[in-house]
C-alpha cells in the first residue's frame, strides 16, 4: 500500500466518522422532537410539541443525560442555515400587510416591550444559573 493511498483511506475514514457523528446528532434532535410531539398530542396541553422537545433536550443536557458533543454537529449546521427558516415566515407575514399597516405602532410597541421583558428575564435566569455553577 502506497503512502498516497493510505492518506486517501484515512481521509475517507475521517469523513465517514464525521458523517456518522452528524447522523447521530440529527437522530438525537429528531428523537427529542418526536418525544415532544408525542407528549403534546397524548396529554393535550396547549404547548407545541417542538417546544416540549426543546425543553426535554435542554433538561437532558443540563442533567448530563446526553453530552453536548453528541448534538453539537447538527446544532451547528442548523445554526449556519437558520436564516433560511425565516423565509416562509416572512412570506406568510406579507399576507397580513394591511393589518400591519393599520396597527404598526401598536405592534412595534408590543414587540419592543416583549423583547425587553424577554431580555430581562433571560438575564435573571442566566445570573441564577451562573451562581449555581
Amino acid at each position: 500500500m502506497s503512502h498516497r493511498s493510505l492518506k486517501i483511506n484515512l481521509k475517507n475514514k475521517n469523513a465517514f466518522k464525521s458523517g456518522l457523528k452528524m447522523l447521530k446528532a440529527f437522530l438525537i434532535l429528531f428523537i427529542f422532537l418526536g418525544l415532544g410531539e408525542l407528549i403534546s398530542s397524548l396529554i393535550k396541553i396547549p404547548l407545541p410539541g417542538n417546544i416540549l422537545g426543546m425543553i426535554l433536550i435542554f433538561t437532558a443536557l443540563k442533567l448530563k443525560l446526553i453530552k453536548l458533543e453528541s448534538v453539537k454537529p447538527a446544532a451547528d449546521t442548523l445554526l449556519n442555515y437558520l436564516i433560511l427558516f425565516f423565509i416562509p415566515f416572512g412570506v406568510g407575514l406579507m399576507s397580513y400587510f394591511d393589518f400591519i399597516k393599520s396597527y404598526w405602532l401598536i405592534l412595534l410597541v408590543a414587540a419592543g416591550v416583549s423583547t425587553l421583558i424577554t431580555l430581562y428575564v433571560t438575564a435573571l435566569i442566566q445570573q441564577k444559573f451562573e451562581k449555581n455553577d
